[in-house]
């Protein structure tokens, strides 16, 4: 499979006299189409130098790469005709962007779910020892259970970007809360710090 070019003989390929799309064109006189083989997403700026004497190059293709495409063809470009297109730029840097963004959420909805995951087993202890009273579970007693400083800066960086919905939205305290029979609500003392108050609903 490939793709079909069109290229005038003149005044193109006539500029281009080693080319070996111009050798090739005048040992095939007729209007039958040659047949070449080489890179598809390269060969494009084969075509683009032979009409232009320059060649646009996107940020996302290697410069190096073009240039041996050019050679294979028999195009000796000068380096100054490989032009980075500037226009990209902020089109790459959108999608980073926005990329960026997405994952940004992603890791966050990770992390909510395993603190919220944390909470939950910290609650069980808890609630094992209340027998059926209210109590209430803080990032200290999620701390205590890992075997961590509540104040570890590994910590605070992990969880400093979770909000209350998102545990207040989370699988394991919702299943908790229903399994035991607690209500539960989130407050935010601080980035990352929290303290969940949970209260039998019978």
């Amino acid at each position: 499979s490939g793709k079909i070019y069109q290229l005038l003989r003149e005044p193109t390929l006539s500029l281009h006299p080693t080319s070996l799309l111009t050798q090739l064109a005048e040992e095939e006189p007729t209007e039958e189409p040659i047949f070449v083989e080489g890179d598809q997403e390269l060969f494009k700026f084969v075509i683009d130098y032979h009409r232009d004497r320059k060649v646009i190059l996107p940020l996302t293709v290697s410069r190096a790469a073009v240039l041996r495409e050019l050679q294979r063809y028999g195009l000796e470009v000068p380096r100054e005709r490989i032009i980075e297109d500037e226009v990209c730029f902020p089109s790459v840097m959108r999608r980073v962007t926005g990329w960026s963004q997405k994952n940004h959420r992603r890791k966050t909805e990770t992390l909510a779910a395993l603190l919220g995951s944390l909470f939950a087993d910290a609650a069980v202890a808890k609630a094992a020892q209340e027998t059926g009273q209210g109590f209430r579970v803080s990032t200290r007693d999620v701390a205590d259970m890992m075997g961590v400083n509540e104040h570890d800066s590994v910590y605070a960086r992990l969880f400093r970007h979770v909000q209350v919905s998102q545990l207040e939205a989370s699988d394991s305290l919702l299943d908790f809360a229903s399994s035991f029979g607690y209500s539960f609500s989130v407050s935010d003392l601080a980035a990352g710090w929290f303290d969940i108050a949970f209260k039998p609903i019978w």
